[in-house]
């Protein structure tokens, strides 16, 4: 399992710091192709759920980011449910609670929190430096929880909801988060201790906060996995269930005086 997740992350980890690099129109783009993977994947573990009403909830509120900022994410988010009813009127087979569920999801679950990427503030270096912090900080505090938790871990922090979380793998997915964001966000963005201190919790409360909805959520729907896309981390989804949660918190959390 090991092997695979880092085999998967250094595939990964090119793609995404690569379209970082580029800028603001690379992210956005790699931000509608984790789109379609999402509701590709919802669309399977919820059929009878039409993939096109799927993705155009998750991805409207990210298209309307790019010309209104604030207000095209939440029209984005309004306008994804009647899209997805359109296209589920005239299907009766789609009409179900399950598909309604997974509209809702999309478009609140994963395209508000992405479009979040088209709104962080500063130069073209801010941006640079907060698009890193969310999108690699949940890395850190994911490699920071696993080893402690393998090592160290003791007491079962959800032990109905996500057995393996313990209490030590929370407080080192934290450290290690404080250790390695903090300096960096005090470095490249000339944050106070205070601010960089905030950040890096923020960073892995919510990275940590991701994965346990997600476990949740898969309770509820009684699936073991949203998909298969990547070998060692299940489905998209669940790789991505972490950035989901941070995107937004490092957004907040940089405007803060």
């Amino acid at each position: 399992m090991l092997r695979w997740r880092t085999v998967t992350a250094l595939i990964l980890a090119p793609i995404a710091l690569a379209a970082i690099r580029i800028g603001e129109a690379a992210v956005l783009a790699l931000a509608l192709v984790v789109v379609a993977g999402a509701a590709y994947e919802l669309s399977r573990a919820l059929k009878p759920l039409p993939f096109v009403a799927a993705f155009g909830a998750g991805a409207i509120p990210i298209l309307l980011s790019i010309p209104l900022e604030q207000a095209g994410i939440l029209a984005g988010a309004v306008a994804g449910l009647p899209w997805a009813l359109l296209w589920l009127a005239g299907r009766p087979e789609t009409r179900t609670l399950r598909a309604v569920l997974a509209i809702l999801l999309m478009a609140l679950w994963v395209g508000v929190p992405l479009a979040h990427l088209s709104l962080y503030p500063g130069s073209r270096t801010d941006i640079f430096v907060l698009t890193m912090i969310a999108v690699v900080g949940p890395w850190i505090s994911d490699a920071g929880a696993y080893f402690a938790g393998r090592f160290f871990g003791r007491h079962p922090a959800f032990p109905t909801l996500s057995p393996k979380k313990t209490v030590e793998g929370i407080a080192g997915g934290l450290l290690v988060t404080v250790l390695v964001v903090g300096p960096f966000a005090a470095a490249f963005l000339d944050y106070t201790v205070t601010k960089a201190l905030v950040i890096s919790l923020g960073v892995s409360l919510a990275s940590q906060g991701g994965d346990l909805f997600e476990s949740v959520l898969k309770r509820i729907l009684d699936v073991k996995d949203l998909g298969h896309f990547l070998p060692g981390h299940g489905g998209l989804l669940d790789r991505i269930d972490s950035l989901l949660f941070t995107v937004p918190a490092v957004y907040y959390i940089s405007l803060l005086v």
